[in-house]
């Protein structure tokens, strides 16, 4: 028998009716050796940082925000419309830089590609194949930076058309962190592009 575990066992019975659960993790990790401790963290470690977290995105007409006004709202890759979060109301699905259609991960589903701040047709990389640019929160036309070609300006959580910040050309307001491709599946959705 090893010395001092007749204590610790015998104290198990009164910790469990006392409550105390620091007392109790105390023990556990006592009674366990340092290559399970060692595991025990590794794992903890894996599962916090395992996998890339999406962010929630809400778009509204205007602000304030009232969620009966939501107009869609992207959760965990799936744009949805209105307060919807289910996969069978799934418009496009953004995964990894590529926009697809409905509920799906399928080559077959691929509408358009987000790389190197450029939307590509599909799985395209010709230039031709270009249809906007992303660059520095405005949004051109084509594969172009010139501003003639602008579009959309992305800005205090909204998108306005144009190069205006102003209130009267604001098109839809923004809640969350989107990403790139998150605002181009938005416009798309909402029939802006």
């Amino acid at each position: 028998m090893v010395p001092g575990t007749a204590s610790h066992s015998s104290g198990y019975k009164h910790i469990l009716k006392g409550g105390h659960v620091l007392e109790i993790a105390y023990l556990f990790f006592m009674n366990m050796k340092l290559k399970n401790v060692l595991s025990f963290f590794l794992l903890m470690l894996v599962l916090s940082f395992g996998g890339e977290t999406k962010a929630q995105v809400y778009v509204y007409p205007d602000v304030p925000f009232f969620f009966n006004q939501m107009e869609f709202n992207i959760e965990n890759g799936i744009l949805c419309e209105g307060n919807r979060s289910s996969w069978a109301d799934a418009i496009f699905t953004i995964e990894n830089g590529k926009i697809y259609k409905g509920f799906s991960s399928s080559p077959f589903d691929l509408l358009y590609t987000f790389r190197d701040n450029k939307l590509y047709l599909q799985d395209s990389n010709f230039a031709l194949d270009v249809l906007y640019t992303y660059e520095q929160g405005k949004i051109y036309q084509g594969d172009s930076t010139f501003p003639l070609d602008l579009l959309f300006t992305v800005r205090n959580e909204g998108v306005y058309e144009g190069n205006s910040i102003s209130i009267f050309d604001r098109l839809f307001v923004i809640d969350g962190r989107p990403k790139p491709d998150d605002i181009f599946a938005i416009m798309m959705a909402r029939g802006l592009i």
